[in-house]
């Protein structure tokens, strides 16, 4: 096993986390202390390499009910920064959501995701995120950060299997704009924010 420390700034675009050990917040600067056992397969100067990254705005005009908009939740907004390992079959985030109202809501374990659907269209969650916490205690500003390794579990199921099960983050590498990340609020079940993976 090995044990990294890793400081990062507001505004970084990507941090990682797994199985965190502690954190340490003081004079704007977090440090999140992790553990990953990622065994011997990849060297630790792998680890932290992308084949791809996305930064993805996400908006309340986006967001659709099937096809139909529904105007998600006004005045929310929402920053969706990735980094893709795809020989890993890792995704590493940074989920900033700004004027979020109501609770986190959704049939899937979290209420945070990425999508398999094309702009203005529905579809089924592959990847769940960790719904983003307050930072420093403002509701109005919540984050999320990390890392996630396949396979991915959503806890939605579609014709009896879970919609992350076979899923490979290749395929978002593959066809990006058949993606988009979200989130979903009590107040705005179908999506409180949306952007499209390009």
């Amino acid at each position: 096993m090995k044990t990294t420390t890793i400081s990062y700034f507001a505004g970084l675009v990507l941090s990682a986390s797994a199985a965190p050990v502690g954190a340490v917040a003081g004079n704007g600067v977090i440090t999140v202390q992790v553990s990953l056992d990622m065994g011997n397969a990849f060297g630790a100067d792998q680890l932290f390499t992308f084949s791809s990254m996305q930064a993805i705005n996400a908006v309340p005009e986006e967001v659709v009910n099937g096809t139909e908009p529904t105007g998600g939740l006004a005045g929310a907004s929402g920053t969706f920064n990735f980094g893709i390992n795809s020989a890993m079959n890792m995704i590493c985030y940074n989920i900033t959501l700004h004027n979020f109202d109501g609770e986190f809501e959704s049939p899937a374990t979290t209420a945070t995701h990425i999508h398999e659907a094309a702009r203005g269209a529905s579809g089924p969650p592959r990847i769940a995120f960790p719904n983003p916490d307050p930072v420093n205690g403002d509701l109005k500003v919540r984050n999320s950060a990390g890392c996630l390794k396949g396979p991915f579990v959503t806890g939605v199921m579609v014709e009896g299997t879970d919609s992350g099960e076979g899923f490979h983050v290749d395929m978002i590498e593959a066809n990006p704009s058949a993606f988009m990340a979200d989130t979903h609020s009590s107040l705005a079940l179908p999506g409180a924010v949306r952007g499209q993976l390009s």
